[in-house]
């Protein structure tokens, strides 16, 4: 390839960079790493064991989700709408919007921790950061949020550090998360109900959603699709590659030693006498950053899908007074949660798990649209889903169901 035609292709994908990159690492948000910091505190580097069913479902489900909407112009929330009418999208919406604003209330206290962490006057500065997010979302238009959350993704490096400063057994991580975990009981529930809660942190509904809103947001057309298959699977091995840095972080400092940790803020705590200062502050950055990311992503993404189901305006590059409603339910996410976060007593982090569990839980319910919709030849047309990912996404949804009934079955009884 000569380097003219290099360079004309690299300026063409990074056109295109923004919806699976930021999608999938926001899927690491504040919940994210809290959910990573559990699973791994209690089973080690054995909790990232589905990681490349994972990152591949990630992959997939992602890529599809983007298809649909570049093809049909449409997202998620509306394609439902017209196919499915006002009244089950009313019922998908309610589910959707508790699901999210548990995810909103996990980030808003991920974002108290950090700002503990850092012995901050957390109050002050909750309500200042809550305040310059919805500044920010308010008077940027697309193209300056894009940066923005590119640049947020940056902070992410923090935990690859943190994996390096633990001074880790290598070979021993990748037999635990690749080969077969032989230091925790494979038998034990717990295990399977934590990889279905690191699951559903890792391939989330608001993810799906905002994926395909935040493409046609772009404004991205039927020529851009072999490269955004690229960038979103690009986006997926880099989000695992970070959340399997978060686990070997904690998995030899607080797994070996057996410290049980609740949330990331724990984590952090545990993390300073094991792996000293540095380690610590490390884990405190991203935490920040992963609860900023997913203030600005989570909200955004349930903002789409309200306004999509529901015939408003949604799009990032009008102003306020024409996409008051969009904006308005950006705000209620964020002024709800922070009130929540604000009695000093409150910390919801400890239902991480069930937080991440309820989201694995529905992404059947996900896989059953992207299947509809993407293997539609009326809808899609050329750009219908092949064989081999027809297949492969069936065999998911069965997995995942089967296993959520299972766990939820023997947490019942």
């Amino acid at each position: 390839m000569s380097w003219n035609k290099f360079k004309k292709n690299l300026i063409f994908f990074l056109a295109i960079v923004g919806p699976g990159l930021i999608t999938a690492v926001a899927d690491n948000d504040a919940g994210g790493v809290a959910t990573y910091s559990v699973a791994a505190a209690l089973y080690g580097m054995a909790s990232q064991y589905l990681i490349i069913p994972t990152t591949l479902l990630l992959a997939v489900t992602q890529e599809i989700g983007a298809r649909i909407s570049i093809v049909t112009g449409k997202g998620l929330g509306s394609l439902i709408r017209e196919k499915y009418g006002v009244k089950f999208s009313v019922l998908i919406f309610f589910v959707y919007f508790v699901v999210n604003q548990g995810v909103v209330l996990q980030d808003i206290t991920g974002l108290k921790s950090s700002l503990q962490l850092f012995n901050l006057p957390w109050q002050p500065f909750l309500i200042l950061s809550c305040m310059l997010l919805v500044f920010v979302v308010i008077k940027f238009n697309f193209k300056k949020l894009q940066k923005v959350f590119l640049f947020m993704i940056l902070f992410y490096v923090t935990y690859v550090i943190s994996a390096f400063l633990v001074h880790p057994n290598w070979k021993e991580a990748f037999n635990e998360s690749f080969v077969w975990p032989k230091l925790i009981n494979v038998a034990d529930p717990g295990y399977w109900f934590s990889l279905i809660a690191v699951l559903g942190t890792t391939i989330t509904a608001w993810g799906q959603f905002f994926i395909s809103s935040y493409i046609v947001d772009k404004g991205l057309t039927k020529n851009d699709i072999s490269a955004n298959k690229i960038e979103v699977y690009s986006g997926a091995i880099l989000t695992n590659a970070l959340s399997w840095t978060m686990a070997i972080a904690v998995t030899y400092t607080l797994f070996v030693h057996h410290t049980p940790v609740t949330d990331g803020y724990s984590a952090a705590l545990a993390i300073q006498p094991l792996a000293g200062n540095f380690a610590y502050i490390l884990f405190a950055v991203g935490l920040f950053a992963a609860s900023i990311l997913g203030l600005f992503i989570v909200p955004l993404a349930t903002a789409y899908v309200f306004t999509e189901m529901f015939g408003f305006e949604r799009t990032l590059n009008v102003d306020f007074k024409t996409g008051k409603v969009f904006y308005v339910f950006f705000l209620i996410q964020i002024v709800l949660g922070a009130i929540v976060a604000l009695f000093p007593s409150i910390n919801l982090f400890g239902l991480t798990l069930y937080a991440d569990y309820l989201n694995g839980a529905m992404l059947p319910l996900i896989m059953f649209f992207l299947i509809k919709f993407s293997e539609n030849k009326e809808l899609m047309g050329e750009h219908v889903s092949g064989r081999l990912t027809k297949f492969f996404v069936r065999l998911c949804t069965v997995v995942i169901l089967g296993a959520v009934c299972l766990t939820m079955w023997q947490k019942l009884v």
